[in-house]
């Protein structure tokens, strides 16, 4: 076979031959191809078709690194230089090439002398006339120069990404032309996405950002325009809705036009950095709030650059501004006293120490005082020993002496956990590490020595699990196994640390699945010390459960213990009560002694329970003033009620708490568990057998139900007086019940603006001309409409809530006040009345006149109603007070005038502006002559002493006639108007007079329009009423006894003590024997009219279906046919009582338990 070269000298011959200039042109042109092959590195070669021979370039042996003798010139032998992975592919192409189409692939060789190389070939078949190949012409180049380039590149961005990934930062390129943004992998890590996921655009780059912070995006544009580099802070919320604060760094770069359109940058996920600093903050906000409030400054001095920084209290010390101090070593030093500057100047001379160490000296003040200081120093040294940084704190020891060494030792402490803080802020505190399948450690961070203690060289090649505590190891395992399991999870979790200290540390762990990575190739974990934030949980979950000043549990961590004892009185088949035990008068104690005292008295109380019920009885304090005591174990009732009565009589004992000594009262509801226990077989003196208790609580119900039965107890003891318990019983009535539902309800009404102010004109009885209003608070109830505050007050001055009522009942008279004075009218005196607890509280003229003062009233039209008890309990403080309240113009009146046991006494110590005589006097001026000679004497002497008398209750004609009669000045009452809303005083305001009704008796005869017959009895009958739902609310209450005064098939009229709204759906249930059996019905009131201030009497339409109205019609009617016959007729439950005197007696007192049934139903 003929070499490539040997044709070509051939060739040069021929067209020698034929002309001298052809041959050296070919020459040179043979020459040129020949270096450009070379330089080119590219080789070319011809193969005949159908011949074994292949013409090689001199460029070709080269790449080959062989020379033509040594080399066969036939087709198959140049296979042997391809590397074995890469032949099928290169055989591939030949057949293609042999059939025509051209050719262009990259493989490998090993040439002669065992060098691997890349190259790239190219060939081209030429066709003869029929279409057939007749050659094929290849080159091949040497690419393996760009081969190792191109493999470095993609390693490096391998290790890029690794980086990216590592670190947190995500790099991005942002097209302006194109609006396309060009992210890292970790960019959508941070943000949480798959790339297919994001298309690349600013729009939605905005959709992840705070609507708040997209403003920043929007300087980029400015800045690219400016050609400014940016660094830039703003949230992110991921699509899960967590938030993320990132940092995004950049400056605009030219494209390859040179115009200024591309941006290019990082992104870093500065999360964890933002909570630090927030630490920092308020780590910094206390420090200065400290330091104001200690009055002790700090300052820190770089010695090198001689800089030097004071906190703002340190500069106040000095009396200079931040502006006003150069910061320079000098410019401190001529502040001090010039005596005292060589204390300064020789603390830096001699063995220096990092040690803290404390100076006392003079400075100069601004104003030119010299002001004694006190000052901790502390060195920081370089490795020379030479003084590189100093601290320290400076305190004006006029003021703070006693805690000058408490304080500055805190404030070095917190200087340098804000050092640290600042270097965990530029230092990542996450400890990485990679590990194998098995869980060997091929990787950990520096930071392991700062984290965990260790040396990252002591952990490498070892087993983590080694250094974890057996059961934390299992928990990493479970962690490490799942990702292994489920590859695309990461898994997070708390890790209790030991390490090598005693003292254990919490890490927040993250391991990744990061095994299939080529580069990694293991799974990753990051930990963080979390011990701080875990602690701090406990200590946050401790303060939620117990009580801080007693440790005894809250109501929250009773309900978890109760629920625990009733479960194993269940399991040990006892019993146990819930005691709920009020005292009296905590709140009034914290006002006026101090909280100081309040909580002594408090740990006293506690000691004094525990020292009589053991270490062992559940003792919560359930609240401020009430503590909740569980006794268990007791045999019988009896004995629980004896365990009780000696905590009552426990009680009788007073208290000393420093120079004071309280006697204490209280009151304790007991409830008992089991809730439902039936007795059968059971007497008062056998304990409780298997089928008395047949299931566990059912918690949190039954807990819930026993604390709110021993609620309920401890109202009914609170009505029968002092020191006295009570038992819960299931006859719950429903004014018991009433009073429990305002008392719950309470506590919200003011926020839900349930409270109205209604107003009674006082008017002078000659003219009846307004001379004054009463505000009366009410309470607009969702379920029982407008309660009278006789209903509520006393739950308001219990609870404490009575103050901010009263503070918002005196803005809202203000308001209408200054309403009234705009629309024109006269000015009008409007009178409040105060109660003991808001006349104890600190500052009560003073917190008066802000309101007055904030609604521009003229202190002069209030009028402050005082009771003759709240003056008799602190004379001194009334009568100090009431000057005061004088001095402004404020006038004081002595409401219910009379009802104390020596009234006279208090007009000769007390001067009030006004005397309200108390409506039991008027009411009964007619039927008592003793009440009316009395009533005469108040009125005259008034009179004499030039003291303005108002009349209360004045309901009648014949009232009004005494009242003119003896020329009483001025009254109120129902016969002028009863309490009214707003818009109604506002009319009579307006026409300024209030006359009395036109008739003369306020009783109107009523025209029976019934469509059935009634059928009225001589005496009342007492009946038993529940109440089955109010609204759409299924009600379980007890019975509360009415008295019936006639029934019809269609309905019936009773009276009763308790409110019912008409404008409330309230359904009823009444039950009465009447001829030797039961009748019951049930009813909706359709009719209410207020007898007095205390007794209703209603209306009742019955819902019956038509087979019980027939029933209750045959019924009645053989009533009627009876009653006829015997007009003494008293075959039921009557009563010869009038309405007065039956609920008279029944007011105030909760039913009595009669404990035989009870032992009958709870034991």
């Amino acid at each position: 076979m003929v070499s490539v070269v040997a044709l070509e000298h051939l060739l040069n011959r021929i067209k020698l031959k034929e002309g001298a200039a052809l041959p050296e042109k070919d020459d040179w042109l043979i020459e040129n191809r020949r270096h450009a092959q070379e330089m080119m590195k590219t080789g070319t070669w011809t193969y005949v078709v159908g011949s074994d021979t292949v013409y090689f370039s001199d460029e070709y042996y080269r790449i080959l690194e062989t020379i033509p003798e040594q080399h066969q010139k036939k087709a198959d032998s140049y296979f042997q230089f391809v590397c074995p992975d890469d032949r099928e592919k290169l055989i591939t192409s030949r057949e293609a090439a042999l059939k025509g189409s051209d050719q262009e692939l990259e493989y490998r060789m090993i040439t002669a002398k065992g060098n691997l190389k890349y190259v790239r070939e190219k060939t081209r078949t030429l066709l003869d006339d029929a279409g057939q190949p007749q050659k094929i012409i290849g080159a091949l180049q040497d690419i393996t120069s760009e081969k190792i380039i191109e493999n470095s590149l993609i390693e490096l961005g391998e290790n890029l990404n690794l980086g990216q990934k590592v670190a947190g930062i995500g790099s991005w390129k942002y097209n302006a032309v194109k609006n396309e943004i060009f992210w890292s992998d970790e960019i959508y890590r941070i943000y949480d996405l798959k790339p297919e996921e994001f298309g690349g655009t600013v729009i939605e780059l905005m959709d992840f950002t705070y609507p708040e912070d997209r403003e920043v995006l929007a300087e980029l544009t400015r800045k690219r325009l400016a050609r400014e580099k940016f660094d830039l802070q703003y949230r992110i919320q991921l699509r899960n809705g967590t938030t993320k604060y990132v940092r995004l760094v950049g400056e605009p770069i030219n494209n390859k036009d040179g115009l200024n359109t591309d941006l290019v940058g990082t992104i870093q996920d500065i999360s964890d950095i933002k909570k630090l600093e927030n630490e920092i903050g308020f780590i910094k906000k206390n420090l200065e709030q400290a330091q104001r409030l200690a009055k002790i400054g700090s300052w820190e001095m770089d010695a090198v650059l001689d800089q030097n920084y004071m906190s703002a209290e340190a500069l106040r010390i000095f009396g200079i501004t931040e502006s006003e101090f150069k910061g320079t070593f000098d410019d401190f030093l001529s502040r001090v006293h010039p005596e005292d500057r060589s204390i300064i100047t020789d603390s830096t001379f001699g063995d220096l120490s990092e040690e803290p160490f404390e100076l006392a000296f003079r400075v100069i003040h601004k104003d030119g005082s010299i002001r004694d200081v006190f000052q901790i120093v502390e060195f920081r040294l370089d490795s020379a020993g030479q003084i590189a940084h100093v601290y320290g704190t400076i305190q004006d020891v006029r003021e703070k002496k006693a805690y000058e060494r408490a304080i500055a030792s805190k404030q070095l402490e917190i200087e340098k956990i804000s050092q640290r803080s600042r270097i965990l802020v530029q230092e990542s505190g996450v400890v990485f590490a990679i590990i194998s399948e098995a869980g060997i450690i091929s990787y950990i961070s520096d930071t392991a020595r700062k984290v965990i203690s260790y040396h990252p060289g002591r952990m490498k090649g070892r087993l983590i699990y080694d250094f974890y505590e057996p059961d934390q190891a299992e928990v990493l395992k479970a962690m490490i196994d799942t990702v292994i399991a489920e590859p695309e999870q990461v898994q997070t979790g708390v890790i209790s640390f030991a390490g090598q200290t005693d003292k254990a540390i919490y890490l927040e762990v993250h391991v990744r699945n990061f095994l299939s990575h080529p580069t990694i190739a293991g799974l990753v974990l990051d930990f963080r010390d979390i011990t701080n934030r875990i602690v701090m949980q406990k200590k946050i979950e401790k303060l939620a459960n117990f009580d801080e000043i007693t440790a005894l549990p809250k109501a929250s961590q009773l309900r978890k213990e109760l629920a625990e004892k009733c479960r194993q009185a269940n399991l040990k088949k006892s019993s146990l009560v819930l005691l709920m035990l009020d005292f009296e008068g905590f709140k009034e104690i914290n006002d006026s002694l101090g909280h100081r005292v309040g909580q002594q008295l408090i740990v006293q109380l506690v000691m004094r329970l525990r020292g009589l019920l053991g270490k062992d009885t559940l003792i919560s304090r359930y609240s401020e003033d009430q503590f909740a005591i569980v006794i268990e174990g007791l045999i019988n009732l009896d004995a629980y009620q004896a365990r009780v009565a000696e905590i009552i009589d426990f009680f009788y004992r007073s208290f000393k708490i420093e120079v004071y000594e309280f006697n204490i009262n209280v009151n304790v509801g007991v409830s008992v568990y089991p809730l439902e226990v039936e007795a059968q077989e059971l007497s008062m003196d056998e304990p409780l057998s298997d089928d008395d208790i047949s299931r566990t609580p059912d918690e949190p119900d039954e807990v819930e139900q026993l604390i709110r039965y021993a609620n309920i107890a401890l109202i009914w003891s609170k009505k029968e007086g002092h020191n006295r318990y009570q038992f819960y019983s299931s006859e719950l009535n429903i004014q018991n019940y009433k009073q429990l539902q305002l008392r719950h309800d309470l506590r919200m009404a003011l926020k839900r603006n349930q409270f109205m102010v209604f107003y009674q004109p006082i008017v002078r009885i000659k003219t009846n001309d307004i001379l004054a209003i009463e505000a009366l608070i009410r309470w607009n109830h969702p379920d029982w409409g407008i309660v009278s505050p006789d209903e509520f007050i006393f739950l308001a001055e219990e609870t404490g809530a009575i103050v901010e009522m009263g503070k918002w009942m005196l803005k809202k008279i203000c308001d209408d006040h200054r309403y009234w004075l705009q629309k024109g009218y006269p000015p009008v005196y409007i009178s409040l009345n105060f109660s003991s607890i808001q006349f104890y509280e600190r500052n009560f003229v003073e917190n008066i006149q802000d309101i007055l003062a904030e609604y521009e009233v003229d202190p002069k039209y209030l009028i402050v109603e005082l009771t003759e008890s709240l003056l008799v309990e602190d004379s001194q403080k009334a009568i100090d007070d009431i000057k005061k309240l004088q001095a402004v113009g404020i006038k004081v009146a002595l409401d219910d005038f009379g009802t104390g046991y020596s009234s006279l006494s208090y007009l000769n110590h007390f001067d009030v502006d006004i005397i309200k005589m108390d409506a039991s006097f008027i009411r009964n001026v007619m039927l008592d002559s003793k009440t009316a000679i009395i009533a005469q004497a108040i009125i005259n002497l008034t009179k004499a002493l030039h003291i303005k008398l108002v009349t209360e209750g004045i309901e009648n004609w014949d009232h009004l006639a005494f009242l003119k009669e003896n020329n009483c000045f001025s009254g109120q009452g129902y016969l002028y108007s009863r309490p009214v809303p707003f818009l109604k005083i506002d009319e009579l305001l307006e026409k300024g007079k209030c006359r009395p009704l036109l008739s003369r008796t306020t009783a109107k005869s009523q025209v029976e329009r019934r469509k059935y017959f009634r059928q009225r009895f001589r005496n009342f009958l007492i009946t038993e009423l529940t109440i089955l739902r109010i609204n759409d609310k299924q009600m379980h209450v007890g019975n509360s006894r009415v008295l019936v005064k006639d029934i019809g098939p269609g309905g019936l009229c009773f009276i009763s003590n308790i409110q019912f709204p008409l404008e409330r759906d309230f359904t009823l249930r009444f039950a009465a024997t009447l001829m030797g059996g039961e009748m019951t019905a049930i009813g909706t009131p359709v009719r209410v009219a207020e007898l007095s201030e205390s007794l209703f009497e209603y209306g009742v339409k019955f819902m019956m279906d038509e087979q019980e109205s027939e029933e209750l019609t045959r019924r009645l009617y053989e009533l009627q046919v009876k009653m006829k016959k015997n007009i003494l007729f008293a075959d039921g439950n009557f009563t010869d009582k009038t309405a007065e005197d039956y609920f008279d007696e029944l007011t105030g007192r909760p039913a009595k338990v009669d404990f035989s049934q009870y032992r009958k139903n709870h034991f």
